[in-house]
């Protein structure tokens, strides 16, 4: 008998969510293995006619996010994705409970974001309580990229001083008043949350833009920093380092990008997993071989580059057209990302100069560039390409990367080096397969592919 068309589409929804719900089981049951926190927090506050109740769980699923505030919901949601926490924010409006995904209406007063950051601190202080007598100092810094903003965040579990540093204003460009609202989110009830959080918290915290120009991507960068941040200060206590595991991914993360043109002929093997003691670069270009070098070792990869290309004319077809073909072959490797840490960050020396990359396998590419270079080549390099291929490799491989020049070395070439160590460090960082995600990916979205 013929069925309706739909009939097969809901079975395969059925399959999906039946799918996703297998697949969130396991997350929770490797969570669970390897955690000191393994007692689930509570929390409520009651300001006015607003009473938040809240709970936190290191082990857990997601719960329900309904503050009233849709942008403040999808913000604490960022816990879930990159804290892999179980949260749930539910909050009453004068008797009236707060659907997910429903804007309560206007206007949103300081009183609603103070009382879920005062539930959510007290449900986090209660998981965190577990970790308290381990004798080690839990704390954690870490930067959280997006295209046109980064912040960084610093939290130490159990310092007890609250909000030390809060500064993200303006949200927008500098030397502006920046935006009011991000929708009908006001962006100066974002210190309220915060303070309110890190008080009953217990914790420790510094909250600070570094770049950005964007008011949703400077607020969300900064939940996206504390989450992360949270989490690797709590994985001090577990003693566990994900930034640098051995775990192999379930996928084949290797690739192969052959590239000709009438200016160039490039072939490029690259292997996330394999052994990097052994590589094979050559370009014609002594300093593209070395800052290319730079980043197969401190990304522990392999990588073969055989490059020639139109070099009488000048280095740059080259130099674009192997950073392009290295940029296609990591994106081609990295796959779907599923159980990928996502972000990291890292800084890197070479002689006097001190570089920081801060990157995230976004699928959104954007380089922030902060290298100063004043020179008219780097080696054998024309000064302009080093920017152009970072920029071709960032673009090309789908990540965000912002580059910081943190100290000057003797000269243009140390800084350059640096750049590519940080870079190739923040690579493996963020390649790293995190066991606890069993296979999922770092996303609120729930995919990095579209």
């Amino acid at each position: 008998r013929a069925q309706a068309p739909w009939a097969t589409q809901t079975r395969g929804w059925a399959t999906a969510r039946a799918s996703r719900a297998r697949r969130a089981s396991r997350v929770v049951v490797a969570r669970a293995q390897m955690s000191t926190f393994r007692v689930a927090g509570e929390g409520a506050c009651e300001l006015g006619g607003i009473d938040a109740r809240a709970t936190c769980d290191a082990n857990g699923a997601r719960g329900t996010i309904a503050t009233g505030q849709p942008f403040l919901d999808h913000m604490i949601d960022q816990l879930t994705a990159h804290a892999q926490l179980g949260v749930s924010v539910r909050v009453t409006r004068d008797g009236a409970a707060c659907a997910e995904c429903a804007d309560a209406g206007t206007p949103h007063g300081a009183d609603v974001f103070e009382a879920s950051g005062r539930a959510l601190g007290k449900a986090m202080k209660a998981m965190l309580s577990a970790g308290a007598g381990a004798g080690t100092k839990a704390r954690a810094r870490f930067a959280s990229p997006l295209d046109e903003a980064y912040a960084t965040c610093d939290v130490e579990l159990y310092g007890g001083q609250g909000l030390d540093t809060f500064s993200l204003a303006p949200y927008g460009r500098p030397g502006t008043a920046g935006r009011s609202h991000i929708g009908t989110y006001p962006t100066a009830h974002t210190e309220v949350f915060w303070r309110a959080l890190a008080e009953e918290s217990g914790v420790s915290l510094r909250l600070v833009k570094e770049r950005g120009d964007n008011a949703h991507h400077i607020v969300e960068s900064t939940f996206k920093a504390f989450a992360r941040g949270l989490r690797a200060a709590m994985d001090t206590v577990d003693g566990i380092d994900v930034y640098d595991s051995t775990t192999k991914s379930d996928e084949v993360r290797h690739s192969a990008i052959k590239r000709s043109t009438k200016e160039t002929s490039i072939d490029v093997k690259l292997d996330l997993d394999a052994d990097g003691a052994n590589a094979s670069i050559s370009t014609g270009i002594v300093a593209l071989d070395g800052l290319f070098s730079a980043i197969q070792r401190e990304a522990n990869i392999g990588l073969d580059i055989a490059a020639s290309g139109d070099l009488w004319i000048d280095d740059h077809h080259t130099a674009e057209d192997v950073s392009i073909a290295v940029g296609q072959a990591l994106n081609k490797a990295l796959g779907t990302k599923k159980g990928c840490n996502r972000m990291g960050s890292a800084t890197s020396t070479e002689g006097a100069a001190t570089v920081e990359c801060v990157m995230d396998l976004s699928n959104r590419p954007y380089l922030g560039y902060g290298l100063e270079l004043d020179c008219d080549k780097v080696g054998d390099l024309s000064v302009e390409m080093v920017e152009h291929m970072f920029m071709s490799l960032t673009f090309n491989g789908q990540m965000t990367v912002h580059l910081v020049e943190h100290s000057r070395g003797s000269d243009e070439a140390e800084v350059a080096m640096a750049a590519a160590k940080a870079f190739g460090k923040c690579l493996r960082q963020c390649a790293a397969i995190d066991p606890r995600r069993a296979g999922a990916v770092a996303s609120s979205k729930g995919t990095l592919s579209v």
